[in-house]
């Protein structure tokens, strides 16, 4: 039987590369992103503190808008190069794991098919798990690129990406 926290855990999911900007944008690179020892992310000016948390956080608003776009495979991507068993700053670990049961929830897994599936099978249903979330993210990525060109002043203020939360809800 697989384990799912495990298999998902592996992952490393992909971003399109035409959202490069608009995450460098919003969050830092991680730890090696520091310019001076102890200066903090919003001192950079951004919002979030690593790549990864502004994915967590555009794939609820590609759940919250019911806006997934998935990554053509022709497009350029890139992965964060962190598995998601590892992103664990700031105390994200729960919130993907709240992720992880929306996606599953939305991918419509027969659990009961998944206990009894080969190995290789399920692994290939959690890749499309993975995949699902690329797609919501993508989506979410999708709408604050837009919310970005439609009114950049939106986001010179600080608590922009709560008020962004309450508009979509």
């Amino acid at each position: 039987m697989i384990d799912l926290m495990e298999e998902l855990g592996k992952k490393t999911p992909r971003y399109s590369m035409k959202y490069r900007r608009l995450i460098e944008g919003f969050a830092r690179k991680g730890a090696i992103d520091y310019h001076e020892s102890g200066e903090k992310s919003y001192d950079l000016g951004k919002f979030f503190t690593n790549f990864y948390e502004f994915f967590l956080y555009s794939a609820f608003i590609g759940l919250y808008t019911n806006n997934p776009i998935p990554i053509p495979d022709d497009q350029e991507t890139k992965t964060f190069g962190v598995p998601v068993r590892d992103w664990s700053s700031n105390n994200s670990a729960q919130t993907v794991q709240y992720l992880w049961m929306t996606m599953f929830v939305k991918s419509e897994l027969d659990f009961n098919v998944l206990e009894n599936m080969e190995q290789k099978d399920a692994e290939r249903e959690m890749r499309n798990i993975s995949r699902l979330m690329e797609a919501y993210a993508n989506g979410g990525f999708d709408f604050i690129n837009s919310k970005v060109t439609e009114n950049p002043a939106f986001f010179d203020d600080d608590d922009c990406f709560v008020k962004l939360l309450k508009e979509v809800e």
